[in-house]
């Protein structure tokens, strides 16, 4: 059958033995919408493609842009931000508060999406409340306020599994590599552009110049956004089981006690993290008690999850794949929370890396960025590709994670001198990043049933966003245990080998550091070579401390590499059906005839 057909699917029960005996090639037959919907499904012919599709993908590929473009603009400047609102110790909650509301919130908005089948109106409100966030941001005269915009610009970031799920719906199953690699040269781009854009702002004006990233940038683009999304994306009605549900039933249907455990845990395990080593010590009674009682909370909504209800946020057909599917579904999980947790030792701690130690000018600092992304953009279509034609994720993701953590291996490594070493290695990160987002996206989608598509995408960039959040405060609680033991022992090693008496060394650090140049001078004894020397010893410190972000990061990315020889085959699934057409699709051949 060339020709796409309304297919309606009988409403039949999943019965563990039918399961157990599905292969990750049959997911689609556990799907159950109870009317007709439009589907592709010649699964042997490739369907032509028309301009309806590629315009919804373009409006998506803007999407994907612009949720890039807010994420990695801010922490590439994060100091001068800090130092603008006079907040030093709270600027990492700018980044992180983006990453927690996508956490909490995202698998909410995909399980509403699924539900009601309101993908489009979900895309388009989240953009409008993320441009408000941006509007209001430019005002902020401290950091909380900042805080709070970027809270509100990560309701649209929380959107990031339906900018995900609506490009492989929409394109056969076989091409989901592909579409997904798209989508990451389009994050790829807005990587790239959000850090030079912001960078450019704040030399032309150290202080207030980021304000402008968000006024006249990021404003414009989500509302851009929005409106490419509501005229570009134009799916036709979609049907599920719970047509015949009234609208307060539907909502029953979107496991909010498990929303509310899962919320209520996250935030209160994460907001301890952050505090914890910065703002208070690890055994401040604030810090102990949001932590314990966050993973308490967490483990309540484990507990609910798998006894208290099957269609929650961890859906149980999620995994009642067969026992491949099951797996690739579990370790996916896996790999995106490791993902998360390699990338933002790169995110965060590389500018620090290249601020302490090679670049102080703030566009030039941005700019040694861009080889990771530039890398990522350009190499992610030739992972997706060898994906598609081969039918398999399992090689090419093992060997994306073996240079992703060989460019990791590379940052342990950096000394003060190595100027070019670092963006080497920065472009050879690069190069690896552009596969696991890509196909780890790829095989959820591909052994999870269609009508939960977008909660399992939602579910698994949420562990990349807890993995994140949780090991960026790791990190930086390991960073700063490792400059506040090295540097000022190394500066006051360096300073009494250059001939500076013992007794003026607390003073000397404490100047150095503040860099009172008047206090200096005034110290006695102090002349250029110990102030050289203390400079080149300060550098180490900082290139030891980093060392000890990386030494964290570096295991997991060894575990990642094993675990991709554990995922399940896919090449039975990668066929040309198309789940979710937003157009009335023909096969190659058959409009070859006509």
């Amino acid at each position: 059958m060339a020709a796409p057909t309304h297919k309606a699917h009988h409403q039949e029960p999943l019965e563990v033995s039918r399961a157990e005996s599905t292969n990750v090639g049959d997911i689609e037959n556990l799907e159950k919408p109870a009317m007709e919907n439009l589907v592709y499904d010649n699964v042997d012919e490739e369907p032509v493609i028309h301009l309806r599709t590629w315009i919804a993908l373009a409006s998506m590929f803007l999407m994907n842009f612009v949720q890039t473009f807010a994420l990695q603009g801010p922490p590439s400047v994060l100091s001068y931000i800090g130092t603008s609102l006079h907040n030093t110790q709270a600027q990492t909650w700018v980044p992180n508060s983006l990453a927690l509301v996508q956490a909490v919130v995202s698998p909410l908005f995909s399980s509403t999406s699924d539900v009601f089948q309101a993908r489009k109106y979900l895309l388009v409100g989240t953009s409008v409340i993320s441009m408000i966030g941006a509007a209001i941001a430019p005002g902020s005269k401290n950091i909380y306020r900042l805080i709070v915009a970027t809270i509100l610009i990560g309701i649209g970031f929380s959107s990031v599994g339906l900018a995900f799920a609506v490009p492989s719906e929409i394109l056969p199953r076989k091409w989901r590599p592909m579409s997904q690699a798209a989508m990451n040269i389009a994050a790829s781009l807005g990587a790239v552009a959000g850090p030079l854009v912001i960078g450019a702002f704040t030399k032309a004006d150290e202080m207030n110049g980021w304000k402008n990233f968000y006024q006249w940038v990021q404003m414009a683009l989500w509302g851009s956004t929005a409106i490419g999304i509501f005229f570009g994306y134009r799916p036709p009605k979609r049907h599920t089981r719970l047509d015949h549900l009234s609208v307060w039933q539907k909502i029953t249907h979107l496991d909010l006690p498990g929303f509310g455990l899962l919320t209520a845990g996250l935030t209160l395990f994460l907001v301890s993290l952050n505090l914890g080593g910065g703002l208070f010590a690890w055994t401040n009674a604030r810090v102990l008690s949001l932590m314990i009682i966050g993973l308490i909370t967490l483990i309540c909504f484990g507990v609910f999850e798998w006894k208290g209800t099957k269609t929650g946020i961890l859906n149980h057909e999620l995994f009642q794949g067969g026992k491949a599917a099951r797996r690739t579904f579990a370790l996916c999980i896996v790999l995106m929370l490791i993902e998360g947790i390699l990338l933002f030792s790169y995110v965060i701690f590389y500018p620090v890396m290249t601020t302490a130690l090679f670049e102080k000018d703030p566009f030039l600092l941005t700019a040694r960025g861009t080889p990771f992304w530039i890398a990522s953009g350009l190499s992610t279509s030739a992972w997706g590709y060898w994906s598609m034609r081969f039918g398999t994720v399992r090689a090419p993701l093992f060997a994306g994670f073996l240079i992703y953590t060989g460019g990791l291996i590379g940052f342990a490594c950096i000394q003060p001198g190595d100027d070019l070493r670092a963006v080497i290695f920065s472009g050879l990160a690069g190069l690896g990043f552009g596969a696991p987002l890509v196909l780890i996206i790829a095989a959820v989608q591909l052994s999870t049933p269609h009508n939960l598509i977008a909660t399992a995408t939602a579910v698994t960039t949420s562990a990349r966003a807890v993995g994140a959040t949780v090991f960026t405060a790791i990190y930086a609680a390991a960073f700063s245990s490792a400059i506040g033991e090295k540097l000022p022992a190394n500066i006051a090693n360096a300073a009494v080998k250059a001939g500076l008496s013992s007794e003026s060394v607390p003073k000397f650090i404490g100047a150095l550091l503040s860099q009172n140049t008047t206090s200096l001078d005034a110290i006695p004894g102090v002349n250029s070579t110990i102030i050289d020397a203390a400079m080149v010893a300060q550098g180490q410190a900082y290139a030891d401390s980093l060392h000890v972000v990386y030494y964290i990061a570096i295991p997991f990315g060894v575990i990642a590499c094993i675990t991709c020889f554990f995922l399940g085959d896919l090449r039975a699934t990668m066929n040309y059906r198309v789940d979710a057409p937003v157009e009335n699709l023909t096969a190659k051949r058959h409009a070859a005839e006509k």
